[in-house]
């Protein structure tokens, strides 16, 4: 994992920002769903007192949302964003950068980056937003894979983008791919140095 093991930092801070996630998702949708009753109640209400917009408000809501990509479940971009922020400063504080300028140049690319690659995602390939939250965070795994020189870390974003778009729903996807994030970030810290105890 490079000549540190620095790579466990940017594994639990992804897999912490998937927790919270999570977690707003399930009081949203806890402080929603009072509301959503009300809706679907008005709703039926409507339909038995005879009022014919009904059928027509759904004929032209079903005809707008066709063409629209499906947004993500889960907060992916502010996640991504934010775990982005926390590894720069990790790496700052582990490099120290001779070339400070250069550093935060990259760093504002890569926050750029984020918000740029959702949106050709969403324009270019059509992708649903809980298709693109996971890809850009397999993107950026494998950067840090790259970057480290580590072929574990590419398995890991391997394993992470299966998880997260093909086999398990979003929530479910986000906390089966936290327990993955973690379990690596403890293998990073508990694999052994080949020059010796790390005193970093």
């Amino acid at each position: 994992m490079g000549s540190a093991r620095r790579s466990w930092f940017p594994l639990a801070a992804l897999g912490f920002a998937l927790i919270a996630l999570v977690v707003a998702h399930l009081a949203t949708v806890r402080s929603e769903s009072p509301l959503g009753y009300q809706r679907l109640h008005g709703f039926a209400d409507n339909e038995l007192n005879g009022v014919g917009l009904a059928s027509e408000q759904r004929s032209v809501a079903i005809a707008v949302a066709y063409d629209v990509v499906p947004s993500a479940t889960l907060g992916w971009l502010a996640a991504l964003a934010c775990v982005v922020l926390a590894v720069a400063a990790w790496y700052w504080r582990q490099l120290r950068p001779s070339r400070p300028g250069r550093f935060v140049l990259g760093t504002l690319g890569a926050l750029a980056a984020v918000p740029l690659l959702d949106l050709v995602g969403a324009l270019q390939f059509r992708l649903s937003g809980d298709v693109r939250g996971p890809l850009l965070a397999t993107l950026g795994l494998l950067v840090l894979a790259a970057y480290e020189r580590s072929w574990s870390l590419a398995a890991v974003a391997a394993v992470f983008a299966l998880v997260t778009t093909v086999f398990l729903p979003p929530v479910a996807g986000a906390l089966a791919a936290a327990g993955l994030l973690f379990a690596a970030a403890f293998a990073v810290l508990l694999r052994p140095r080949p020059d010796g105890p790390d005193t970093a």
